[in-house]
């Protein structure tokens, strides 16, 4: 097992703290680049059965201009690193005739403004995917009921090298893309939304998923058509946020406003959130 990390404390306050002894090499790269180099040396080399990396660039732009996909300096560190994974797929690819292989790649966190703190889906929502050329994984989509979560990768690598046997008991998280495995249906956390979007928006999603005709603000106001420009001109255009559901001029949220809103026909305000009622909350149940 060889780990080669941007973030240092991955290695030195985590992996290593937790046992020096897992590690058979490390590498603390100074930049996304060489640590991607070091990565790709190593599979080349086919010294190791499991390589860790861990890229740093997209983080570091989130905190200092925005976590926004919108962001040019954002997309540029996202496309820098796409490019620094391919080149360790195409390692991959060079040396593995004959071989399976498995390739977990997340994120640690969403994030929202230059912070990842909050405990909403903006900052907790991640990508998570599972490729193989193993005939045992499954190929497509990820489920939209059931993507799958960080807790997932370790029973997910596991289960690959060993099967569920190799599984270690008590983790929270399954096994995830393979086809024989079934896994068990993802409990509500306690306070998750119950959605009922044609009539509230959940607090969590920051009423992003309220589909309702409400189509006045707080204050009484009627809303602008979102696919007009007068008499404020805008770019919440269903062409720019097409799964927005800016139909018509209800009150929606594209964009992570505080709540659902909307352009207004007064021509002296621009903007104001509307009355949307925000939907109810699950129970615990111990």
């Amino acid at each position: 097992i060889a780990a080669s990390v941007s973030w240092h404390p991955l290695v030195n306050d985590f992996i290593d703290n937790e046992d020096n002894t897992t590690l058979d090499d490390s590498f603390l790269a100074s930049n996304d680049n060489t640590m991607a180099a070091k990565a790709k040396d190593w599979i080349l080399s086919e010294a190791y059965d499991f390589v860790f990396v861990d890229f740093d660039g997209a983080d570091a732009a989130g905190h200092s201009l925005g976590f926004d996909g919108y962001l040019e300096s954002y997309q540029n560190r996202v496309v820098e690193i796409d490019a620094l994974v391919g080149t360790l797929l195409d390692a991959v690819m060079e040396t593995s005739a004959g071989e399976e292989w498995l390739i977990v790649l997340t994120s640690d966190h969403g994030g929202e403004g230059t912070s990842h703190s909050a405990y909403d889906k903006y900052n907790r929502k991640i990508p998570f995917i599972v490729a193989s050329n193993s005939p045992r994984v499954d190929v497509g989509f990820m489920p939209l009921a059931d993507p799958g979560s960080q807790m997932d990768v370790l029973p997910t690598i596991m289960y690959f090298l060993g099967g569920e046997s190799a599984i270690p008991d008590g983790l929270d998280g399954q096994v995830f893309g393979f086809k024989e495995y079934t896994r068990a249906p993802p409990p509500p956390p306690p306070g998750a939304c119950i959605p009922d979007a044609n009539n509230c928006g959940c607090a969590s999603e920051k009423q992003a998923d309220y589909r309702g005709n409400i189509s006045v603000t707080a204050s009484g106001k009627t809303c602008q058509a979102w696919s007009s420009q007068s008499p404020h001109s805008h770019s919440r255009t269903s062409e720019n946020y097409p799964n927005s559901g800016l139909d018509a001029n209800y009150c929606r949220n594209p964009d992570g406003e505080p709540s659902a809103w909307c352009y207004t026909t007064d021509s002296g305000t621009r903007f104001e959130l509307c009355e949307v009622p925000t939907c109810d909350t699950a129970i615990s149940i111990r």
